[in-house]
């Protein structure tokens, strides 16, 4: 058979001679290609092939088992971003839950510094009570909580990253492996969320103050009533007043005899202008009236009752203002109340001696007034026996109180509405000193008020949790690749001897880093947005929740969003109804707040990131080479026996499927809150 020439040539091989193949065997003399040629080519093709395949199997293989490491670290990490999250928000609900009892129980200080507004004092107050008490109890509850919740992550961490490696096992390539975190042991420390913030001394203070100021507001209110009173008997006709007596007994009308439309507009010593007015014109027009002794006797008696009247009130002391002090003469219409006068000293009265008696007469016209001149005498002179009374004209201390006795009793006599002016104000005086007493205790017990708000602010404004839980510096995980792993046999078939992939190990780890794009804000109010839904705060009480809103929103925000929001709530308390109390108190409060000093929290969420491996166990306190060989060794090769363990782990850490770590209440709501839950299967990444 002839399969080609010698060397390229054209004759045929010669019988016997030795077979060469050349070129000739590969490409014919027309320059074509042999059926040698293509089979050789194909062979070498699928060869190529099938290697190449066959070699990046095995190195996407190979490499894979970092990714499923890398996975895993990042599966790891995400458990504790979950953690700090829920740790975060827990904390803001205790420190706004403080701070908004706190503010609240300021509020209802300001408002028991209020004497109008006292009364509504001890519902804000035991609203911050209810507040601070719920918010004692969540503390204690959400430290509880945390803390099982942190002793069992070190198995959550594990379960999430065994199962995202078990989840990565596919066909003939197993993988096992979890990640731990470092340090493996929570170093978190919730001491300062159960702070014990006790609210007593601030109840005491206000307590104190709010009953001071309620003996206040009943002191005023006397004032006020007494005040009324006086107005309307110098002002308001009822029947009569000493407004009108004055301008029908004295013609007193225009500057000398004005009205006022309102208690409000009208002072006491107006009263007593008006009265030394209407005594000085009739002292004026007073003339003696001779037609009878008894007619006499009166007009020279109201002759010196008018005078003296003028002169007393004229020198009445009558201020208002700051300091109260009023002191209305009450004009005499008794014997008695002439005897406790000038009226009854004054030696202004004529004596004659009649019959050798040395006789008082009320003139000297009157007509027993017929002996010797016996000289001046006073009405005292009678009662201790210098003088006899005149039988005639019978002018005597009785005689002057009968001057304005009728005028005070009945209620046409201008002495009548004098009297009532001059009673009332003394009940004036004695309730506007009840007042200062009332501020000098309202002031020391503002003062406790706000050294106690202080105290408890403090107790708020030391520094947060540290949260420092299992894998706060990172998660490690170590992954191996299951025993040899034979390569599919569609790779080798008959172009390739069979091969296996050699086992693998591979390590990774991942930390937490703030994710600049995020705002945890929206988590505190979703939180808020859901408690607020189920508020049933009213009346006084209507600003609280949206103050609780503003202080948990701004948890994370600077220290001036506090006091901003503790400064617009309490704008709102009192208004312009408060006094130099209050307003010294509702100061003392605002500086506190404002000097409190809050550091804002970073409320950016926590992402997991990659990171170097060794730059997590630096952080730890060194290489821990040998623990990392002696885990990876220690590692079960079943996924199925890795992933038990961990869920086992986690039921005997939690037990339930879903863990109520606390339940946030609800101020207003006794004994109703949300309650925050995990869901552990959500945290492993299926369900235990």
């Amino acid at each position: 058979m002839l399969i080609g020439r010698r060397f390229g040539g054209d004759r045929p091989c010669e019988d016997g001679a030795r077979l060469r193949l050349g070129i000739a065997a590969f490409v014919r003399h027309d320059g074509g290609y042999t059926t040698v040629a293509v089979a050789v080519a194909l062979l070498v093709s699928l060869t190529l092939v099938f290697g190449v395949a066959a070699a990046g199997w095995g190195m996407a293989r190979s490499a894979d088992v970092q990714s499923v490491a890398d996975a895993a670290a990042l599966s790891g990490s995400n458990v504790v971003a979950a953690y700090s999250t829920v740790a975060q928000v827990l904390d803001a609900c205790v420190l706004s839950m403080g701070l908004l009892g706190v503010i609240v129980f300021g509020a209802g200080m300001v408002l028991a510094a209020i004497p109008a507004l006292q009364a509504s004092a001890p519902a804000v107050i035991d609203a911050g009570r209810k507040i601070l008490d719920a918010r004692r109890d969540f503390a204690r509850s959400a430290s509880e909580g945390l803390e099982r919740l942190e002793s069992a992550l070190p198995a959550l961490i594990a379960a999430n990253s065994a199962s995202t490696v078990s989840a990565n096992s596919r066909g003939r390539v197993g993988y096992a492996g979890l990640a731990v975190p470092f340090p493996p042991e929570g170093e978190s420390d919730f001491s300062r969320l159960d702070d014990e913030l006790d609210p007593k001394e601030m109840e005491e203070a206000a307590e104190e103050l709010r009953q001071a100021s309620a003996e206040k507001e009943e002191a005023a209110e006397r004032a006020r009533d007494a005040r009324e009173r006086a107005w309307r008997a110098d002002c308001v006709d009822d029947p009569m007043c000493m407004r009108s007596r004055a301008a029908s007994l004295a013609g007193l009308d225009g500057a000398a005899n004005p009205d006022y439309a309102s208690p409000d507009e009208w002072r006491f010593d107006y009263a007593r202008v008006r009265a030394a007015n209407y005594y000085l014109t009739r002292s004026l027009d007073a003339t003696e009236d001779g037609s009878s002794p008894d007619l006499l006797q009166r007009s020279c008696a109201r002759a010196r009752f008018y005078p003296y009247a003028h002169e007393v009130i004229s020198e009445a002391t009558c201020i208002e203002g700051d300091v109260t002090l009023i002191e209305l003469p009450e004009l005499p219409h008794t014997t008695d109340g002439v005897r406790g006068t000038s009226l009854y000293r004054e030696s202004v009265w004529p004596c004659t001696t009649e019959g050798g008696r040395r006789v008082l007469h009320c003139s000297r016209s009157c007509p027993a007034a017929t002996g010797a001149d016996a000289g001046l005498d006073s009405l005292e002179a009678i009662d201790a026996g210098r003088a006899s009374r005149c039988a005639t004209c019978r002018m005597d201390a009785a005689a002057m109180g009968n001057v304005a006795d009728a005028s005070t009793n009945i209620d046409n006599g201008f002495e009548h509405y004098w009297r009532i002016v001059v009673e009332a104000s003394r009940d004036y005086q004695a309730a506007r000193e009840k007042e200062q007493e009332c501020d000098e205790r309202m002031q020391e017990a503002a003062e406790k008020s706000g050294s106690a708000f202080e105290r408890a602010m403090a107790v708020l404004s030391v520094d947060r949790p540290k949260l420092r839980p299992p894998g706060h510096l990172g998660c490690v995980a170590f992954v191996m690749r299951g025993s040899e792993t034979e390569m599919p046999g569609e790779l080798v078939g008959s172009f390739m001897e069979a091969r296996s992939l050699p086992p693998g190990v591979a390590i990774s780890a991942a930390t937490l880093a703030p994710d600049d794009a995020t705002d945890g804000h929206n988590v505190l109010s979703s939180v808020f947005d859901s408690l607020s839904e189920r508020s049933l705060l009213g009346g006084l009480l209507d600003g609280i929740a949206s103050l609780w809103g503003n202080l948990l929103v701004s948890y994370g925000s600077a220290a001036s969003s506090v006091s901003g929001a503790a400064d617009s709530f309490l704008d709102g308390v009192g208004g312009v109804l408060g006094g130099k109390v209050a307003s010294w108190l509702r100061g003392k409060i605002s500086e506190v707040v404002s000097a409190a000093g809050f550091e804002p929290a970073d409320m950016r969420l926590r992402k997991p990131v990659l990171t170097n491996t060794q730059n997590v166990m630096d952080g730890y306190g060194g290489s821990r080479v040998q623990e990392v060989r002696k885990f990876v060794e220690g590692l079960p090769k079943d996924p199925d026996e890795v992933l038990a363990a961990c869920r086992d782990k986690v039921r005997e850490s939690l037990g339930e499927v879903e863990v109520t770590i606390a339940e946030i209440p609800i101020p207003g709501l006794d004994g109703e809150g949300i309650p925050l839950t995990i869901n552990v299967g959500d945290l492993m990444g299926v369900a235990p």
